[in-house]
This record gives C-alpha cells, structure tokens and sequence, in this order.
C-alpha cells in the first residue's frame, strides 16, 4: 500500500512543515501484513520543491504521485489518502485507475462535498513568535485528546521547517504569492471537476472512507456526505467512524485504524479487487 499524509507546501500556518513522519504511529503495525510504502510530497518533507511557478499547484502534486507508482511498478496499490492526502489519492485514482486496487479516504475535507471547518477550528492563532508551542496548539486542535500529540511528532515537524525543499518552496511562494494566486483558486477549479467526475460515477475500486468523529476541521457529516455519493456507484464503498476522534484516526487510534484498514483490504481480495 502506499500512504499520502495531508497539508501542502508552504509556511506552516498554510498547512507546510508535514511529511511522511505522519504515518509512524501506524507504520510498523501496517507492515506486519503488507509492503508499505510512504514518501514526502513535493516541496515537503525531504523531497525537492518544485523548480517551476506553475508547478506549485495541486495538480502537479497528482501528477508527482502518478509518476511514483509508475516508477515502483509494483502492481496495482492500495492507495491511502489523509486530508488533503485523500483528496490527492482519489484525484490520482480516477486519472489511472490502472494503478490503483483499492481506495481509502480518511477525513477529508478537501475531497468533501461539503464545507469543512479548518479556517473557523484554527483562527485562534496562539503562541505567536513561539514555534514549538504554536505547533504543538496546532496539532492539539485538529485531535480529539491533547495526549495524542507526542513530543517526537511535534519535534519532527520542527526538524521538517528547516529541510532545504521546505525551504526553497515557502521562498518561491512567498515572492510570487503562489498560494493565494494560484495554488488555491486552481485547487478549487479541479476539485469542482473531481466532484462532478465522482457524481458521474468514474470512481471504479473499492472504497473505504474513514472518519474520526469528533474532528473540529471537518466534521463527520462531510465524510457521510461523501460516502453516500461514492455508494450510490460503487457498491463496494463503506464508511467506518471511531468515537473520541479527530482528524488523525490514524495517529489517535493506530491500533482501530490498522484493524480496519487491514479487514477492509481483505474484503477487497476475497472480492477479487
């Protein structure tokens, strides 16, 4: 399987700073059953940023997932999307569904229908000019529990703020305000067309949608939303939630989450998927 965490690249209060660190919790547990594969998106984590203007758009951060699994070559992937992660996951899907065997979506508010509520859950910036505090404020926002938030998380994610593709991609936005002039109005655009495509009924694997449900950024009726148009195509479509849960099922219950992770793709091989 191969595993897409959330965020964009950018200053962190853009959602920056993330990288496949994301997945740790659950990492090993995954493995114990299947060849698991994370990466750092571009301009995140350890991977270079994107050398072009115009390149700094969703649709290229697609394009560079589309390019990894044809250079692994391993078959068609269990393709597992975070967040905006989902967004891209599914994006991809429906352009190659050639590569993809199965699909899993979790809390996602980019790729919902609906109206998430990450602006409103995290206009209250605090700890201004204190950047371990304001990160660790930031994570303990989006989980349910303040002690899902580990001190080797929010150190990681510290260590992410200084990787050299970090930081050649928040300079080429800052000088050219690429997220505000072209990242997001272009993300909006092919989002529109995403949803009509998934209204159309394109989206041919399994799907499984997870959702915390008690995420403040995007809250569980988005996910509902979502799976219902999904289903009403697909029928091997299911949506799992877990209670005392915000937007990283993954992070704040690692053992649920590979559990249902692992029956879901299960299904999908007793299916034939």
């Amino acid at each position: 399987m191969v595993l897409v965490y959330g965020g964009n690249f950018g200053p962190p209060e853009f959602g920056g700073g993330d990288g496949a660190n994301q997945w740790d919790s659950c990492f090993e547990l995954l493995s114990a059953s299947s060849r698991v594969i994370v990466y750092d998106k571009p301009g995140m984590g350890w991977t270079e940023a994107p050398k072009r203007d115009a390149d700094y758009s969703m649709a290229f951060v697609v394009s560079h997932l589309i390019s990894l699994l044809e250079a692994l070559d391993c078959g068609p992937v269990g393709l597992v999307g975070h967040s905006r992660g989902g967004y891209i996951a599914t994006r991809a899907t429906l352009l190659r569904q050639d590569l993809v065997r199965s699909l899993t979506v979790i809390n996602s508010g980019t790729l919902s229908p609906g109206v998430g509520t990450n602006a409103v859950a995290l206009a209250d910036v605090a700890h201004q000019g204190d950047q371990r505090a304001a990160i660790r404020w930031s994570l303990e926002t989006y989980v349910y529990s303040p002690t899902s938030v580990d001190t080797s998380w929010v150190d990681t994610n510290i260590v992410l703020l200084d990787a050299p593709g970090h930081l050649e991609a928040v300079e080429r936005i800052e000088a050219g305000n690429l997220l505000l002039d072209r990242f997001y109005p272009e993300l909006a655009r092919d989002k529109r067309e995403t949803l009509t495509w998934l209204a159309e009924g394109r989206l041919q694997r399994p799907t499984q949608i997870v959702w915390g449900r008690d995420d403040r950024t995007a809250p569980v009726g988005l996910g509902r939303e979502l799976f219902e148009g999904l289903a009403g195509h697909e029928p091997r479509t299911r949506f799992d939630v877990i209670d005392a849960c915000g937007h990283f099922p993954y992070r704040e219950h690692p053992e649920w989450f590979v559990s249902c992770l692992t029956s879901f793709l299960e299904e999908v091989a007793r299916d034939g998927g």
